[in-house]
């Protein structure tokens, strides 16, 4: 039976289009059972298919003690196999507290954060990134155990179609697991038949976590009481709800264009690694779909384009069907800016009858801003060498008259505040909170939209996607002798 693992894999592979000749395969190796015996069929084919391995290691810090001895037996496996290892140390019970986090959830993301970051590297040594790979070691039981997991919390029929045979992540690094029809059992004798002696994680038979409450108890009990293949049964759903899944995936990526109306220039770029780690200095990334035409659409066709439309701007899980189900009271609202936080500081938003998904950095644009006085005609000369919509011109001498001869310190950049007000000229005056709803500027974009002011009076409102707004009361005329002008500086 052992002699089959490597078939079945192969098979898979092919099935599945998972390899090719020539890749880079940056597997993960924890040192356990799965892991191991992946490493060792992928090596066997690694010079009949010009494969380069790059083998991967995550010591979580969670067993003292053993934590250090698998990263030690991976290391020396990788050192006789000639393939050299990149082992990562991380702190997850720290990141866990740090982060708000699970240790289970620190974990995974140490992995696929280091998985990441060696795909990086190897893209940088001249590999095309469609020729690097990461090779994961999930089993048959695994996939069992998974859709069980999900069909108890409730899982639409996407989350029962279980762990897939290939996905990209948040970066665009394809992810493939070859060892997917591969039982557990079978694992155990192929490693025991290779004399691989891979590490036993003790962790794995303590009932610590919902999934091993699942895998320990629930299955066994399944088995005893109700359905003695119900392992193959749950795959074999799982199989039958990824088909599904697929035929509409298809359909909705038909209509995913069409219904399109504006997205940001970063949407759909993947999200990189530099980026994860600091996202506040990133660009926004929003796709603007025509809301009739979302209301439109079939319910399993709308929830999969949202789906897409969020994968991508960089959300490529955590979205669950409680979510999908509270985005149709978003889509189909009456309110012109409802909005569903998600994940991650994505979010759903109603923008007038249209719907936006988007993220945007937590703190916004870095800009800097420059004033400068001169005369009317130095203005003219200055002005002309500026890209329009960068910079504001007013009538030195009315300002000032009315802040007083230290005005131009008082001046601002900033969000807008409660409180804020145009001048509309004549000594009129609008409120700024007026000003967006009646030049339809979307609720979540205001807060990013730059004003700059004195307390409370906005000079100017910079523009974004959009003309902006200048206070009429202080604009440069015929008779205006001295100006001084704003200048945005962004992004430095």
């Amino acid at each position: 039976m052992p002699i089959m693992v490597r078939e079945i894999v192969l098979k898979t592979i092919r099935e599945h289009n998972l390899i090719e000749a020539n890749e880079h395969i940056v597997i993960g190796l924890s040192g356990g059972p799965d892991s191991v015996c992946l490493f060792h069929i992928l090596n066997s084919l690694k010079d009949q298919w010009g494969l380069t391995l790059h083998p991967v290691h995550i010591n979580h810090k969670l067993r003292p003690g053993a934590a250090e001895k698998d990263q030690a037996y991976v290391e020396e496996l990788c050192r006789r196999e000639g393939c050299p290892c990149r082992s990562f140390v991380y702190d997850c019970s720290k990141i866990a507290a740090e982060e708000g986090l699970t240790s289970e959830e620190a974990g995974r993301k140490a992995r696929y954060e280091s998985y990441a970051k060696v795909c990086d590297e190897v893209a940088a040594g001249g590999v095309p990134r469609e020729k690097i790979k990461i090779a994961l070691a999930h089993n048959l039981d695994d996939q069992a155990e998974t859709v069980l997991f999900r069909i108890l919390r409730g899982a639409g029929t996407d989350g029962i179609a279980g762990i897939s045979y290939k996905r990209s992540d948040e970066q665009g690094n394809e992810i493939i697991r070859p060892l997917l029809d591969v039982p557990k059992a079978e694992v155990m004798a192929y490693c025991e038949e290779n004399k691989l002696d891979p590490c036993i994680d003790k962790t794995n038979f303590e009932p610590l976590y919902a999934r091993n409450r699942i895998r320990l108890t629930l299955l066994p009990y399944l088995e005893k009481n109700y359905n003695a293949n119900i392992r193959e049964t749950l795959v074999r759903m799982s199989r039958i709800a990824a088909a599904d899944r697929e035929c509409l995936r298809a359909q909705a990526a038909q209509v995913f264009g069409t219904a399109i109306k504006a997205r940001s220039e970063a949407a759909g770029i993947p999200v990189t690694s530099a980026a994860k780690r600091s996202e506040d200095g990133q660009q926004a990334r929003w796709i603007l779909f025509d809301g009739d035409a979302l209301r439109n659409m079939d319910k399993a066709i709308r929830m999969r384009v949202l789906t897409m439309a969020f994968g991508e701007i960089g959300l490529n899980e955590d979205i669950s069907f409680t979510h999908l189900e509270a985005a149709e009271d978003i889509v189909f609202s009456d309110k012109p800016s409802a909005r569903l936080d998600l994940p991650r500081g994505y979010y759903l938003t109603k923008v007038y009858n249209d719907v936006r998904a988007a993220w945007a950095p937590v703190t916004g644009p870095r800009v800097k801003i420059r004033i400068a006085e001169m005369g009317y005609k130095d203005y003219e000369l200055w002005s002309s060498g500026r890209v329009k919509d960068t910079f504001a011109a007013f009538d030195s001498d009315a300002l000032k008259e009315k802040f007083g001869e230290g005005f131009a310190k008082a001046i601002t950049l900033r969000s807008r505040e409660a409180g804020d007000i145009i001048s509309l000229g004549g000594g009129k005056s609008k409120k700024v909170q007026d000003w967006f709803v009646d030049a339809k500027v979307p609720k979540d974009e205001r807060d990013r939209v730059l004003i700059a002011a004195i307390g409370r009076e906005a000079l100017w409102i910079a523009p974004e996607n959009r003309r902006g707004r200048y206070a009429a009361d202080y604009r440069v005329g015929a008779g205006t002798k001295n100006v001084i002008c704003i200048e945005i500086a962004r992004d430095l």
